[in-house]
């Protein structure tokens, strides 16, 4: 079980109040309020402030909820743990409805001038595209970003920041939020915007 501050959020829009005045008015710093964003634990005494300033119960503010009713990005970003942090990616490991996930996130953001490829043997790599005239042609040098080697239990998630060219990341074997698998491979490559609508059937 976990503590959910939905309902508090919800509460702010409705007494036409920001976060930042409800610092204002409880004393309460910056850091605390990125926890309650982020449902994490915080004390009864900053929920105390919180009740006495917007005049509620704490079950107007808060509510249990079970782990498992978390969506995927959601569950990644409370409970993953960072296995890994190299110059190039981060690796964050957690398991989820009893599937084991590695997220690797590429932190040299992606833009409309690359292509992002997966080989069929799961290296990743990116092309960038070269302006010639008028048009965008690729070059002909290609750079390999990550092998992930996913184990016969996990499931392998490659984020990239950014957005890439429009054909880059659904482009052979990808998927994304919006598309079903399209190789019998457990990598899975998107951009971070998609991993947050990202839901495993």
């Amino acid at each position: 079980m976990y503590m959910d501050y939905s309902k508090l959020w919800k509460l702010l829009i409705d007494k036409n109040m920001t976060k930042t005045e409800l610092m204002d008015e409880t004393g309460l710093s910056s850091r605390i309020i990125a926890k309650l964003s982020k449902n994490e634990v915080v004390t009864t005494e900053t929920l105390a402030k919180i009740c006495s300033c917007l005049n509620c119960d704490i079950g107007d503010i808060a509510e249990c909820k079970e782990e498992n009713s978390l969506s995927l990005y959601n569950y990644y970003a409370k409970f993953g743990k960072i296995t890994e942090d190299t110059e190039n990616y981060k690796t964050v490991e957690f398991e989820h409805n009893g599937q084991k996930y590695k997220v690797y996130t590429i932190k040299r953001p992606v833009k409309k001038n690359m292509i992002i490829h997966l080989m069929e043997d799961g290296t990743i790599y990116r092309e960038e595209l070269l302006p010639f005239g008028h048009i965008m042609c690729p070059s002909r040098v290609k750079k390999a970003i990550l092998k992930p080697v996913p184990s016969k239990s996990e499931i392998v998630i490659v984020l990239f920041s950014g957005k890439p060219n429009f054909f880059g990341i659904d482009d052979g074997m990808f998927v994304s939020a919006k598309n079903a698998l399209k190789t019998t491979s457990k990598i899975y490559v998107m951009t971070e915007a998609s991993f947050k609508l990202f839901n495993m059937k």
